[in-house]
């Protein structure tokens, strides 16, 4: 039995949820889930035990609550979590089980996701990064495997003998044969995830102005959740400023299973990241969602979208207007020739899929 533990993710998650423990369930192991989150949501089904505790709840108080289930059942022999701030359960399930094989999931490359995010000064922000790191591998002796979702762009944190990369890709299930000739609104474009500034959105939607003096008929869509209300009135005013707001509509997020007729319904998915430590370190998740139904893509030129993809998108300079515009142009033009989608879907099909990467996740909870 394996117990699965979040305390900062929504429990129906993509990857958590949707992909591993789906997958785990599939394979006939039975799972205890828990989670903290004011996400009013009860999974449990057949195999699947969910425990979900408030926010409120301090987050000691749910490690020392998830730890009294695990002690009062035997049957558990591997643990994952999936967040930094979860490190100290394993050491304590070391000391009382130590037979218990422990797994640590990280999402996204911390430091950069701190370099990124924090206000303060270059210096203590660095004495803070160090800091965290420093708790991080102290407690890394009582990790027995570790799950990166990005490969590492730059210099690898984590012990090489013990870790494993299991990219964040879509299910196979959401594959539709016939996107190669798919019929979607004509100059409909897209961009769902977060709506912040490091994503390029006021990038993007400066762009529109311009592919809209090119093609009339184009309209953009911003589906998803602003990081703050200071940038959600930044961003609609730059609409209105523009005199945009009939070419583009903000759609709130959507449950992650309801977003694949959304982007079904466009010809044309935009990642408009700027240059970042976040964004030059993880792997946007939305560019193999938009690969999956079949759309022509145009995505910043960084390295971890590099990595993947080389000749079937169209690429567009980071925080370059122009250069997004051009390209956002040029993936319009492409509508009647197919041959970008076409490659991209056999990528899916027979690469960036998480079918491919299941037997990887499972066998790190064959008996060790």
């Amino acid at each position: 039995m394996v117990a699965v533990v979040s305390c900062n993710h929504f429990p129906d998650d993509e990857r958590i949820y949707h992909k591993q423990v789906k997958s785990l369930l599939n394979a006939g192991y039975g799972v205890s889930y828990f989670t903290r989150s004011d996400h009013v949501l009860d999974l449990s089904d057949r195999a699947l035990t969910h425990e979900n505790f408030s926010t409120n709840m301090s987050l000691s108080v749910f490690i020392e609550r998830v730890i009294h289930s695990i002690k009062l059942n035997s049957e558990i022999q591997h643990i994952q979590i999936h967040e930094t701030d979860l490190l100290p359960l394993f050491k304590k399930i070391k000391h009382s089980s130590p037979h218990i094989y422990t797994i640590y999931d990280v999402h996204e490359n911390m430091e950069s996701l701190y370099r990124t995010f924090s206000n303060r000064s270059k210096p203590v922000k660095e004495i803070l990064i160090k800091v965290r790191n420093y708790n991080e591998k102290r407690y890394l002796q009582f990790v027995d495997q570790i799950i990166l979702a990005n490969p590492p762009m730059g210099i690898e944190s984590y012990p090489t003998k013990s870790t494993t990369i299991i990219e964040n890709f879509p299910k196979i299930e959401n594959l539709d044969q016939s996107n190669s000739n798919k019929k979607g609104i004509e100059n409909s474009i897209i961009y769902h995830g977060h709506l912040a500034q490091e994503r390029g959105i006021e990038d993007l939607i400066s762009a529109m102005k311009y592919v809209i003096e090119s093609i009339p008929s184009a309209s953009l869509s911003l589906v998803g959740t602003f990081r703050t209300e200071d940038f959600e009135n930044k961003t609609k005013n730059l609409i209105v400023k523009l005199g945009l707001e009939s070419s583009i509509t903000i759609l709130n997020q959507v449950p992650h299973s309801e977003i694949w007729p959304m982007i079904k319904e466009h010809k044309v998915g935009v990642v408009p990241f700027r240059r970042t430590p976040l964004t030059e370190e993880n792997t946007p998740t939305k560019l193999f969602e938009m690969m999956i139904c079949g759309l022509e893509i145009v995505v910043s030129d960084l390295p971890p979208a590099q990595h993947f993809l080389s000749d079937s998108v169209h690429w567009c300079e980071p925080e370059n207007v122009q250069s997004i515009s051009n390209s956002i142009i040029n993936a319009c033009n492409m509508q009647g020739n197919r041959v970008n989608v076409k490659k991209n879907l056999e990528l899916i099909q027979q690469r960036y899929n998480w079918e491919r990467r299941q037997d990887d996740y499972l066998a790190l909870f064959i008996d060790q």
